[in-house]
């Protein structure tokens, strides 16, 4: 996509930046790391019933065992594409491994205790994981101690690994997805900001580090070989990509105590369509497969320090979810499912990321 005159405008505005500090000291560092996630199984959102909890289940619905199904609108069986199973029987897996550069600058710093440490930081991160390669580039802005100005632009190729029925980046705008158009480029483009306060900084002590982090961030996502309107895989997800802007949240509550074990607390992510073409195709109201829904990922979270620059970080987190009726939940395109309006919480997936910064 190309640029925009406010991209470009933008663009320069982040060189002149960097140019303005290219004489003062640089604090540069490298990462590599990999990320690794089990997803447990269930029904979906599909299982008949409205618990609030949904409970993890290893037992694959299959369609043509639900009479509510054979007497819906599309009665597909299991072997035909345009269908599929309430689960796989074992969950799923995610997996990828990252290189991050980071270079950080002092950059309009005051003599104030909220603007001595004023900085700008350049962080650039290529990502590779088995259908997918991508990279990362963002530049933070600290004009104050609490706040931050970030942007960033991202991007990269997919490709389909057949045998496990995974797309990197492809279209998914039709029943059947076998012949669909793939391949192509994805970006992502975001400017947003970021709050942050350790309640050290007001009561100093090593046993006081309550950290507060909130960001927000508005991203345009496209796809290059999709219209207004169509939906995409990205990264082997659901499918239910488009192009257009959504809301992305990241919230952190924690403590940082002096151990091994540096990092203790919450963290939950949030995403909704921003972009009123999308938001309103198909809303939770008028049955549809829910357009406007809120999706939120929580959980604990803790880091351990392994010295030597080496951490591990550990999530358990949970996820919220739309019933889907009985009548459309085993269709294989989310466009045919229609919303029961009822909600549910569960237990997503446990993630693993390890880093060593050198």
């Amino acid at each position: 996509m190309p640029l925009s005159k406010k991209q470009f405008s933008f663009a320069i505005v982040l060189f002149l930046a960097f140019a303005a500090a290219g004489l003062s000291a640089w604090e540069i560092d490298h990462t590599v790391g990999s990320s690794f996630a089990y997803y447990l199984d269930d029904n979906k959102g599909g299982a008949p019933g409205s618990s609030w909890f949904q409970l993890p289940n290893y037992v694959p619905k299959n369609p043509e065992d639900s009479a509510a199904w054979m007497a819906g609108p599309h009665k597909w069986l299991n072997d035909d594409p345009r269908s599929r199973t309430l689960g796989s029987g074992w969950g799923s897996v995610e997996l990828e491994v990252f290189y991050r550069f980071r270079a950080r600058t002092p950059f309009l710093a005051g003599k104030g205790q909220l603007t001595k440490d004023n900085n700008i930081t350049f962080i650039v991160k290529p990502i590779l994981a088995p259908v997918t390669l991508h990279a990362e580039t963002e530049v933070h802005w600290q004009p104050i101690a609490f706040f931050k100005v970030i942007g960033g632009v991202a991007g990269g190729l997919g490709w389909p690994l057949s045998f496990m029925g995974a797309d990197g980046l492809a279209l998914n705008m039709s029943d059947d997805i076998t012949d669909t158009p793939r391949g192509g480029w994805a970006g992502l483009y975001f400017i947003g900001g970021t709050f942050q306060f350790d309640f050290a900084a007001i009561v100093p002590g090593k046993w006081n580090h309550i950290v507060i982090s909130a960001t927000g961030k508005a991203r345009y996502l496209h796809y290059s070989k999709a219209d207004a309107g169509e939906s995409w895989y990205w990264r082997a997800d659901g499918g239910r990509n488009f192009n257009g802007w959504e809301y992305k949240g990241d919230y952190v509550l924690g403590w940082q105590p002096p151990w091994k074990m540096n990092f203790i607390g919450l963290v939950a992510e949030h995403r909704f369509a921003l972009s009123s073409e999308v938001r309103d195709m198909s809303t939770v109201e008028s049955g549809g497969w829910g357009s406007d829904f809120h999706h939120w990922r929580f959980g604990p979270a803790v880091n351990v320090d392994l010295n030597n620059g080496h951490g591990l970080t550990i999530l358990l987190q949970f996820r919220n979810g739309l019933y889907i009726t009985e009548e459309t939940a085993y269709a294989r395109w989310f466009q045919r499912w229609e919303t029961t309006g009822e909600k549910y919480i569960k237990l997503d997936r446990l993630a693993l990321a390890y880093s060593w910064k050198f």
